[in-house]
C-alpha cells in the first residue's frame, strides 16, 4: 500500500488540472487551429492504412507529392500512438496517448528520482508535480504540439542514465532503451536534442567526480554504444533522412530579454502578449506560457540552501537559460550551438524552456530536501503538509492561467469539403478549405485527394501537377503519348498495372524516391523531371512498383544526376 500512495496522489492532481477543460474531450471531431491537423492526419493515415489496406504502408501519397513513412520523425510509425489508432479514432488515440505517456513518464520519472537523488518519498512527490504539472506541458498539448510531449521523459532518461554509469545494472539500462524508443517513435527531436546536450555535461561531472572515473567513462560509452546499436533501425534511417532531404525552419530572429523571464515561468498571467487575441498572435509567441507559477517564484530564495553537490546543476540552468534567449550576442550558446548539425535544426529557442524547467525543479526540490534534514522529526509532518498544501495551490494557479483560451484554440466544426474522388488513388488537387493554421491535411485525406501544402519543414518536397492544371494528365500517364492508364490494383506504397507498351515510360505523379522498385520484371525506376517513372524497355504482363524501406538508403549513396532517366538509360531515351 506504501509504494500505491503517490501514484494515488499523481492521478489526484493530474484530475484536478484536467479538470478545467473537458472540452479536449468532448468530441471524436475535435480539431484545433495549430497543429492538432497535423498529427491527427499522420496517424489518421496509419489508421487507414491498416484497416481499409490491410497492410503497413512506408510510404505516405497525400501529402506534398508523397513523403516516406518510417524515416520521417512526425509520422510516429511504430510508436504507441500507432498501436492505439487501430483500437480507437485518430484523434482519440493522440489524446489518449497524452495520459498514457503523463502517467507512464510519472512512474519513471519517481522511480528514476529516487533511484539517483536517494530522496524521500514526499521530495520526489513534489519534483514529478513540479516538473509534470508545469504549463509547458499543457501549452504544448492545447497547441496540438504532440512530438514534444514525451518530454515528460526527459528527467527519467537523464536519471537512469546517470545512475546506469554509476552502477552495474541490466534492468535500468533497458528502460533507459526504452525510453529512448519512445522519443524517437513519437518524433521528439527536441527532446532528443536538449537530452544529448544536458548529459553531456551531467555525465561529464559524474565521471570527474567518480570514485574511479575510468570505469565510469568506459561503461558510459559502453551505455551509449548499446542504444545507439539497438535502436540503429529507427534512428539511422532517420537521422540519414532529415539530413540527406534537409529540414527549413523560419528562424528565431528575436531574441528574449532577461525581462521576459519573469512572464514565461512565473507571471501571474501567462505572456504579455497573450492578452489578445490568439487569432492575432505570432507563432512564435505560443511558445510562452505560465511554466511555473507565482509559488515557485517565491521560493527562489531556497536556492541558496543548495547542497555544494548541486551547485553544477545550478550553473547547467543558467547556461540553459542563456540558451533559451536566443542569440543576444556573437559568443551566446545558442549562436555556438548553431555550428554543430543537430543543434543547427533547433525551431524556437524558447522550448529550452522544457530544460530550464527541469532544472529549476530539481534544484528547487533538492534545497526542501536540506531543509528537512535540519527540521527536527516530530515537526516534519507538519512541515510535509504544508507543502503538500502548497503544492495544491501551485496546481490551481498554473492551471488556471494556461486554460484562458482553449475556447479559441478549439474548432469544433470543420468546414464541409465538396470534393468528391470517386477512385480508390487518391487524385491530386491544390489545396482545400482552411479552419486554421495549415489544417487541410486531415480533410484531404478523409475525402481521398492528395494536396502539394507542405507543412513538413522538408526542403525536398515537389509540386507534382493538381487535377486543373493544363499539364495534368492523369495521376499515372505514358510519355511521350500523354495516355492516361490505371492501376490494377493500388495500395499507398505498391501499384501494380497491367499490360503497358513498350517504348513509353510510365509517369506517376509522385515525386521520385530510390526507394521504390519494379518487383517482377528487369523494368527499372529513375527520376523523370522530379516524377516517379519506368521506362518500359521490356514487354510484360504486369508490372508492380513497391516502396522497400531496404532500397531507400540508396537515396543517400547515389547523387540526384545519376538517378536521372536519361541518365540511367541514354540508349531508350534516344529511342523515343
Amino acid at each position: 500500500m506504501k509504494h500505491i500512495r503517490p501514484i494515488l496522489g499523481l492521478v489526484f492532481f493530474f484530475v484536478l488540472y484536467l479538470w478545467n477543460f473537458p472540452i479536449v474531450f468532448e468530441s471524436n471531431e475535435l480539431l484545433g487551429r495549430f497543429d492538432w491537423d497535423l498529427y491527427t492526419f499522420h496517424v489518421e493515415f496509419l489508421r487507414k492504412s491498416f484497416l481499409d489496406f490491410g497492410s503497413f504502408p512506408l510510404w505516405n501519397p497525400y501529402y506534398g507529392a508523397g513523403f516516406p513513412v518510417w524515416e520521417n520523425p512526425s509520422s510516429k510509425l511504430g510508436s504507441f500512438t500507432h498501436l492505439l489508432t487501430i483500437l480507437f479514432p485518430s484523434l482519440i488515440a493522440l489524446k489518449f496517448s497524452f495520459v498514457l505517456y503523463f502517467v507512464l513518464a510519472a512512474g519513471f520519472n519517481y522511480h528514476s528520482f529516487q533511484l539517483y537523488n536517494k530522496s524521500s518519498r514526499l521530495i520526489t512527490i513534489l519534483f514529478v508535480c513540479f516538473f509534470q504539472f508545469s504549463g509547458y506541458f499543457f501549452q504544448k498539448f492545447y497547441a496540438g504540439h504532440m512530438n514534444q510531449i514525451q518530454g515528460l521523459f526527459l528527467p527519467a532518461f537523464i536519471f537512469y542514465f546517470l545512475y546506469t554509469i554509476q552502477n552495474k545494472s541490466k534492468w535500468i539500462v533497458f528502460l533507459v532503451i526504452s525510453i529512448a524508443y519512445i522519443l524517437l517513435s513519437e518524433g521528439a527531436i527536441y527532446t532528443i536534442t536538449q537530452i544529448t546536450f544536458l548529459l553531456f555535461f551531467l555525465s561529464g561531472w559524474e565521471i570527474y567526480h567518480s570514485t574511479n572515473p575510468k570505469e565510469t567513462f568506459i561503461r558510459f560509452l559502453k551505455i551509449v554504444i548499446l542504444v545507439l546499436i539497438v535502436l540503429s533501425f529507427k534512428w539511422i534511417p532517420m537521422f540519414l533522412f532529415v539530413h540527406h532531404v534537409g529540414r527549413y525552419f523560419v528562424p528565431d530572429l528575436f531574441p528574449l530579454s532577461i525581462s521576459d523571464l519573469y512572464p514565461i515561468f512565473f507571471g501571474t498571467s501567462q505572456h504579455p502578449l497573450l492578452s489578445q487575441s490568439l487569432s492575432q498572435m505570432q507563432y512564435r509567441y505560443w511558445e510562452y506560457g505560465n511554466y511555473l507559477g507565482q509559488i515557485p517564484f517565491y521560493l527562489i530564495p531556497l536556492l541558496f540552501f543548495t547542497k555544494r553537490r548541486y551547485y553544477f546543476v545550478l550553473g547547467l540552468l543558467g547556461i540553459t537559460i542563456w540558451i533559451m534567449l536566443g542569440k543576444t550576442s556573437v559568443f551566446s550558446p545558442a549562436g555556438l550551438l548553431e555550428q554543430l548539425p543537430i543543434y543547427s535544426q533547433e525551431r524556437v529557442y524558447p522550448r529550452w524552456s522544457l530544460s530550464v524547467v527541469f532544472l529549476y525543479g530539481w534544484s528547487l526540490v533538492m534545497c526542501f530536501d536540506t531543509i528537512l534534514e535540519m527540521i527536527r522529526p516530530k515537526f516534519k509532518s507538519y512541515v510535509s503538509i504544508s507543502l503538500l498544501l502548497l503544492l495544491f495551490l501551485h496546481t490551481l494557479d498554473v492551471r488556471k492561467m494556461n486554460t484562458k483560451y482553449l475556447n479559441e484554440i478549439f474548432i469544433l466544426q470543420p468546414p464541409s469539403e465538396s470534393i468528391h474522388n470517386e477512385e480508390s488513388y487518391p487524385i491530386t488537387i491544390s489545396s482545400i478549405p482552411d479552419y486554421g493554421s495549415d489544417s487541410r491535411m486531415l480533410q484531404a485525406l478523409r475525402a481521398n485527394v492528395s494536396i502539394n501544402d507542405i507543412y513538413e519543414n522538408l526542403t525536398f518536397y515537389f509540386s507534382n501537377e493538381t487535377i486543373d492544371s493544363r499539364n495534368y494528365h492523369g495521376e499515372f500517364f505514358l510519355s511521350p503519348s500523354l495516355q492516361s492508364v490505371k492501376p490494377t490494383n493500388w495500395k499507398p506504397d505498391s501499384f501494380t498495372f497491367g499490360p503497358l507498351p513498350k517504348g513509353q515510360i510510365l509517369v506517376i505523379n509522385q515525386k521520385f524516391h530510390p526507394g521504390f522498385t519494379v518487383t517482377n520484371t528487369e523494368n527499372k525506376t529513375c527520376s523523370w523531371n522530379g516524377y516517379l517513372a519506368v521506362p518500359i524497355q521490356t514487354h510484360s504482363e504486369s508490372l508492380k512498383i513497391e516502396y522497400s524501406l531496404l532500397n531507400s538508403f540508396r537515396l543517400y549513396n547515389a547523387n540526384k544526376e545519376s538517378q536521372n532517366c536519361s541518365v540511367l538509360f541514354p540508349r531508350f531515351f534516344e529511342s523515343i
